[in-house]
Parts: C-alpha cells; structure tokens; sequence
C-alpha cells in the first residue's frame, strides 16, 4: 500500500497496537534549493546536503536513549553515523503520537520505539532504493543501503543520498517497507558512547535549569508543609523589602480533574498551595521567600507520624481489602491446612523519594496568545493537557520544549512543577522560571509509598503450592496496583492464588512512582519469603524455585484465560527457569563459602525483562559487608551494551541506597529530612563488585531502566540471613548491622 507524500498519514496498529504515527507533508526551508529539507515524517528529515535530522520525542534524563534510538534509526535506514543528527522538535498536542512516543514511564523507551522507529526508517530507506533503481533500472533486491550511499550490489556503484534528494521527494510514500534481517546490523548491538558525554564532561550541555530568556522573572514559591492545609493569610512586608523581590502572588492547589475510570489519578497528578516570590533572580527569590510569614490552617494529619502511618496500615477494616485478581478458595485451604504445610510473613517497605541530582524546574513563558514552556517532563503531552486545564489558554496554543533533564527516576512523571510555571506565566503575562530548592524536592514530593506485603502460602505433601495469597497494605489508594504476577509462574498449576490490597483515603504524602514503582517492594517481600520457606523446609533456595517453576502453569475454567495466554506463561516460566540454571553454574555460585560469608539470590520477570541476581555478603566482627552483586539480565535484543550495563548498575546502586540509608520520616504530618545530610544517597566507597551478565536472546528489545531495581534488595537480604540467621524484614538494613 501507498500514499502520496502529501497526504497526512496515520499509521497505527504497530508494535502492539501502541503506534500512531503522524506522517505530515514535507518541508521545504529554502526556495533558493540550496538548503531544502523534506520531512519524511514525523521523525525524519532529510537534508539537500545528505544529512539526516532524526526527531527525537522521547524525554532524556540520563538513560542515553537518545543515543539508543539515534542508532536504531540510523542503522535501519542504513545512514552514516558521521552525517546523522538528533534535534528534539518542540511538541505540541497537534503532534498525533501515541504517549509511549513521547513519554517515558515503565522502562518503555526501547520496547516502545523500537520498531515505529525502524519502520519509519525502513520506509525512508526504500524511497532511496526506489529512486536509485529508477536510475540504474534495477530491483530493489539489487540494491544495498550503507554509509548515505545506495549501492548496485552487481556493478559495486554507489549514489550517495544527497545526489537523490530531488528524485526521492517527488516519491510516494510508502508504508510497510520490509525490515532489515538482524545479521545486516551496523550499529544495532555495538557499544557507543553516548552521544552527548564530551557536551555533558564540558558543561556545554543545556539542561532544562540552563534554559534562559531575556526578561524573564524567577519564581520560588512556599508551599504548603501538609497535603490537605490551605492558605490562610500571609505577610509579605519583610519579603518585598529584599533586593530583587518584584511581587508576591498566591498560588492554588491545582487538582487533576480525573475522567471515568482514572478518579484515582487525582492524588498524584495534584498539588500543595502556596506563595510564590517573583524577582529577578532565584538567589533574590529565596531571600526574599525566607523573609515572608505564612499562617497555614491545622491539618488532619498533624497527629500522625512514621510509626502511627505503618501501624495503623495493618488495621484497615475488611471492606477496605479489595480483590487484585484471585482465584480459587484459598481463604478456606488456609483455614484447613496444618501449621507445618502453612507459612506466613510480612515484610515492610517505607516512604522514599527520588533525590534526583538536578532540582525540579520549569520555564514558562505567556505573550497572550501562545504559552510555551522549557521543562525537563517524563510526560510532555500530559502536562500540555494539565496546564491548560488550570489556565484555561487552548490546549492547541500550548507548545513544551522537553529538555534534558538530570534525572527522572519517576518523579519527572508528574507535572505539578510545570503546572506552577504555566499557572505563574500566565497570571503575569510573561516569561517566569520555578526552581525548587533541593529543601522542597525532598520536603514537597511525590513518594514512594510505604507498604506492607503480607505473603501466606500452603504447601502439599511434595511442598509444591496449593494456595498462595499475597496482601498488600497501603496508606493511600494506590490506583495502579496490579497482580503479583510472578505467582503465576511458581504457582501456576494451582487455582488457588490470591492477590489482594488493602487502602484509605489517608494522604499524609502525596504518592507518586519511585525507580521500578510497585515491583520492588512486590519482589522484596515475595523473594525474601520464598528463601524463608526454602529455610524451614531444609531446601536449597535455587532450587526450590526451579521446583516451582517447573510445575507447567494450568488452565483453569474460573481464571478465563485463554489458551495463548497459557503459552506466554509456560514460555515465562522457561525463560525464569532458564536464567537461574545458568544462575546455578555461576563459579561463584559454586564456590564453596566461608562460616563468615553468605549467599542470596532473587529472581523476576520485569513485565518482559528476566533478572535473576545473585548477592555476597561478608561477616567481620558483628558487621556486615556487601561485597559483590552478580546479575543476569536478559531483556531481549540489546541495542547498546554500554548504556544498558550502565543502567543496570545504576539500578542495583539505587536499591542499595534504598537498603543502607535512612528512608523519608515523618513528624505532624510533614516530611523530616530536607536535603542529603539528613537523607543521603549512597557513595561510591560503599558500591560493591558488580558482575554483569547480559543474556544473548532473539526477542525484541525489552525493558532496561528499572528491572534490575526489585531484586538487588531481596539477594541481599537473603544472604544475610545466609550468614548471620537473621531475617530482615525492613528496610532500611538497621546502621547497627552495616560495617
């Protein structure tokens, strides 16, 4: 099928349905023809002169996806890396992309991207190959395309492509040009550095803190310490006295106006009230935000802290506990089983937030007509629609910049920091830039939420699982919740599997998504209770899992599945098997260990990404010290090797931080800590070895960012108990135990 180049194309249904690419007319930026341009698409353009623009929409916070996509695409359309370049295109609600394209949640860059990108390029690629044969009156088959060159495979000459730029635009346009065969990859697989590192070593990269505009005002606003407390009166004498200050203004709580379905997402897409100090620099704005006095009403949750939020978790009435997919009667095999076939613990997880290194920021800029804003954002075109939502400016006059940022972590996921500088550029008709201070990212974030994880197990007589439930309780609706899915896999041949969260509608802290969200506190407490269980039953942890695994998932009527559905999860659980086999022939495995030395192990399924990771700890007087971390990963198809082992050891770092450092406290209500003396991160003289083994696989590539995050925690944790025969149940690791 094909179309003409200047008919607006929608090409959906690819890549699982997730697809919407707009394919827009071709553009042309010089009548002279010097300096034409034609715009393949969306996130193509192609250059008189032979170079090619790709268009990058996906936000960049570190994780070198940039780099990873450029080399897809640039591979695919067989381009030279020399005369390849990225421009991030301003985006606007006008630009029919799909979220996935555009946004950055779930570790989905690579898995979402990856093959629209290459499609994209692959039908660019055929325009070249197309207008070459014109030329030579050959077949496509006849043809290679490599270095910006088109070459005869017959005859060995070669056109490069800025010699078929005239001949290429009057092409049709197709749709479904065949992809390249694997064994043709480049650059697909190679290591490369990242693209930007020498602007990033040198300080010339421009990250969203950096953007600057003539005239423009700074904002640093005094929010609100509690989620519910609200603005009663405020002096700003002291405040307008400082040099620099130019005015005050009050700043409301924006809600999120939630459509059917998605009533859950008010909590996490809201924000605290405040007042906000506009001067003509961030230094005169917090002077002068220190010299305002603030009257805030008394909250609700005044009473209410650390201890008083985790205890009264586990007291949530019946009514409150809500069923997450069960199946089965396993409150009755409960009620039945002997207490030497019963196993039952709980583990807990507290409040943390992402300490992400460059602070939260936004510039926003309103000339009455058009609103554009300069943000580092996981979720541009959620913010587009947010902000103007609270200012009323037409979502189609709203134009967002997505800066680099320095880091995202989840936290860059909510916009609340974007809407300020929209809601403030467009009460004051001009360019206004909020930066938060290191003091409100920790103090006014969206957090990780505390929970505990509740596991009750029967096993029979050949300690196989009968009934497996799992019981989550949390202090606020967390809305995304979703099935333990890795009980389908080690009990999946049973019926009797139940996954259950108990909530409220307390909101002593905003929630929010923390690096992995719900699959680390989820993993932490189902591998360190499988270990338990192994520990009773006098079995080997490893091999446990494999009985488990080997156990073929059944169908079962009341589980309305069908059978495809099956097939992935026996083709699940081979992979789980396969990745702790090889986990078992480790040499460290193997090695025999000193009574100072402990083992442990963990494994997950990362919504497509297999990790199994292996933890040693060493014992010196009374302390404990973590000394290496051995991890498997196979997330199919490894683009760049470089950026992936890198984030992987960004990962398990993260959640060692996690284990070893104090979490978020809280006191009447309000957050403790306020910057990395009270709430540090970890430092590189406490990083063990970290061994990794990246996994040959010939599926599509899957996520990287965060699926090594789940199981560092529980590997550790479980070789402590290897070496010391007590089990933490959590975290942080107590000070006491660490060397």
């Amino acid at each position: 099928m094909k179309t003409t180049r200047r008919t607006f194309i929608k090409l959906s249904s690819i890549a699982s349905g997730s697809l919407l690419l707009n394919i827009s007319l071709p553009l042309r930026t010089n009548a002279s023809g010097k300096n034409e341009s034609f715009q393949a698409n969306v996130y193509l353009r192609f250059n008189r002169d032979g170079t090619i623009v790709y268009r990058d929409t996906k936000p960049e916070m570190g994780q070198a996806i940039s780099t990873g996509l450029a080399m897809v695409v640039c591979d695919e359309l067989g381009a030279d890396w020399a005369k390849f370049i990225i421009d991030r295109p301003p985006l606007t609600d006008k630009m029919e992309i799909n979220h996935s394209l555009a946004g950055s949640a779930g570790s989905n860059g690579m898995l979402s991207a990856y093959k629209p990108l290459r499609q994209a390029a692959a039908n660019l690629r055929q325009m070249f190959i197309e207008s070459a044969c014109d030329i030579w009156d050959c077949e496509p088959n006849e043809c290679k395309v490599e270095g910006s060159k088109v070459a005869n495979k017959t005859s060995g000459t070669a056109i490069e492509f800025s010699e078929l730029y005239s001949a290429v635009i009057s092409k049709e346009i197709p749709t479904g040009a065949p992809l390249k065969d694997k064994a043709d990859f480049t650059l697909i697989g190679k290591e490369m550095p990242i693209l930007e590192n020498e602007d990033i070593a040198t300080g010339q990269q421009k990250f969203a803190i950096d953007v600057h505009i003539d005239g423009m005002v700074h904002a640093s606003i005094e929010r609100c310490p509690t989620t519910d407390g609200k603005l009663v009166s405020f002096d700003d004498r002291g405040c307008l006295a400082q040099s620099g200050v130019i005015e005050t203004l009050e700043l409301p709580r924006f809600p999120q106006t939630p459509t059917k379905g998605s009533e859950w997402q008010e909590k996490y897409r809201g924000s605290k009230c405040g007042v906000a100090v506009i001067a003509n620099s961030t230094w005169a704005a917090n002077k002068g935000r220190q010299a305002l006095k603030v009257d805030w009403s008394e909250s609700k949750y005044k009473g209410y802290d650390t201890q008083r939020v985790k205890s009264e978790m586990l007291n949530f009435p019946e009514d409150q506990i809500r069923d997450v997919a069960s199946f089965g009667n396993v409150s009755e095999l409960v009620w039945q089983a002997s207490n030497d076939k019963t196993f039952r613990s709980r583990y807990y997880n507290p409040y943390q937030e992402n300490a992400h290194m460059e602070p939260l920021n936004a510039l926003a800029s309103y000339d009455g007509e058009t609103l554009t804003i300069w943000a580092g954002s996981q979720s541009p075109m959620q913010a587009i629609g947010y902000v103007a939502e609270i200012t009323g400016v037409p979502i189609d006059d709203i134009v967002l910049h997505s800066m680099r940022s320095g880091g995202g972590f989840g936290r860059r996921y909510f916009y609340d920091f974007i809407a300020e500088a929209g809601y403030l550029a467009f009460k004051l008709r001009k360019a206004v830039k909020v930066t938060w201070t290191r003091e409100d990212c920790i103090k006014h974030s969206k957090y990780h939420l505390a929970r505990h994880d509740e596991h009750t197990l029967i096993l029979d007589h050949n300690n196989n699982p009968t009934a497996w439930d799992a019981l989550t309780y949390s202090g606020s609706n967390y809305g995304y919740m979703g099935r333990n899915i890795m009980l389908d896999y080690y009990a999946g041949s049973t019926p009797n599997r139940s996954t259950r969260h108990a909530e409220n509608d307390t909101l002593v802290l905003l929630p929010g998504s923390w690096r992995s969200v719900g699959a680390h506190p989820e993993g932490l407490a189902r591998e360190c209770f499988i270990d338990e269980v192994a520990a009773k039953l006098g079995a080997d942890p490893l091999g446990l899992r494999l009985q488990w695994l080997s156990n073929k998932a059944r169908h079962f009527e009341e589980s309305r599945l069908n059978e495809a559905a099956y097939e992935r999860r026996h083709e699940r659980q081979t992979g789980l098997i396969s990745i702790l086999n090889m986990a078992n022939q480790t040499s460290d495995w193997q090695k025999l260990l000193s009574p100072s030395q402990g083992k442990g192990i963990s494994l997950s399924y990362f919504y497509g990404t297999y990790v199994c990771q292996m933890a040693y700890v060493s014992l010196k007087n009374g302390k404990i010290s973590i000394d290496k971390i051995i991890c498997l990963f196979d997330c199919g198809q490894v683009v760049n090797p470089q950026t992936v082992r890198a984030q992987i050891e960004g990962s398990i770092i993260w959640s060692l931080s996690a284990l070893t450092n104090p979490s978020i406290q809280l006191e009447g209500g309000q957050v403790v800590q306020s910057n990395f003396d009270d709430y540090p991160v970890i430092r590189m003289g406490s990083i063990p070895e970290i061994e990794i083994h990246l996994l040959k696989s010939n599926r599509p590539p899957n996520r990287v960012g965060e699926a090594a995050v789940p199981d560092t925690g529980p590997a550790v944790l479980n070789a402590i108990f290897d070496v010391m025969g007590e089990r933490i149940k959590e975290l942080p690791i107590p000070e006491w135990m660490l060397s």
